[in-house]
């Protein structure tokens, strides 16, 4: 493995693309405070605590988890040290997390039904596989090894992809949820 010679000069070469990447991750966190104010109406007290949070939560979370990185990498004073601690620390957390959407997946599978294999590979698998990807390359960090910048690059793209995925999927639960509502209480 090529060992980092310049952090701070390989790391500027990658500034645009965190730029991007972290306004992108901004601009749709905004985004989903709005969709998530016009779909209040179709979030019950029933679903409120197990299908709306298990959907609602993976998608802010992956435009956080972007964005905290692309912050990260456009601190000029950064070193591959604590940039590595900071990928490690956020992925432990991220990994904690997903065992309780795991868990709210489930009692919404048990308690609707309407939990597909789709869901189940886009909310808990790939995002496993992110992480696992965020963790070497945090290890890669901490390690000083360069492949550490691509292994973080196809990891952050893939996971501002999976929450553009997860808040489509979002906003069209809402929509239809709101459509049933409507065929069934016409006004």
């Amino acid at each position: 493995m090529t060992p980092i010679l310049a952090f701070s000069a390989t790391a500027a070469t990658w500034q645009n693309f965190y730029l991007l990447t972290g306004t992108a991750a901004a601009t749709l966190i905004g985004l989903m405070f709005v969709a998530v104010t016009f779909g209040a109406s179709a979030v019950t007290a029933q679903s409120a605590t197990t299908s709306a949070r298990a959907f609602l939560d993976p998608p802010f979370t992956h435009f956080v988890t972007v964005l905290f990185v692309a912050c990260l990498m456009l601190i000029p004073s950064m070193t591959p040290p604590v940039l590595g601690v900071a990928i490690v620390t956020v992925t432990a957390l991220r990994t904690v997390a997903l065992v309780g959407i795991f868990r709210r997946m489930r009692e919404a599978h048990e308690r609707f039904g309407d939990i597909e294999l789709s869901d189940w590979l886009m909310g808990i698998l790939v995002p496993l596989a992110c992480y696992l990807g965020l963790l070497a390359s945090g290890a890669g960090f901490l390690a000083g090894v360069a492949v550490a910048f691509t292994t973080l690059v196809v990891a952050i793209i893939v996971v501002l992809l999976l929450g553009v995925f997860a808040a489509w999927e979002l906003v069209l639960w809402m929509a239809l949820t709101r459509l049933r509502a409507q065929e069934k209480n016409p006004a």
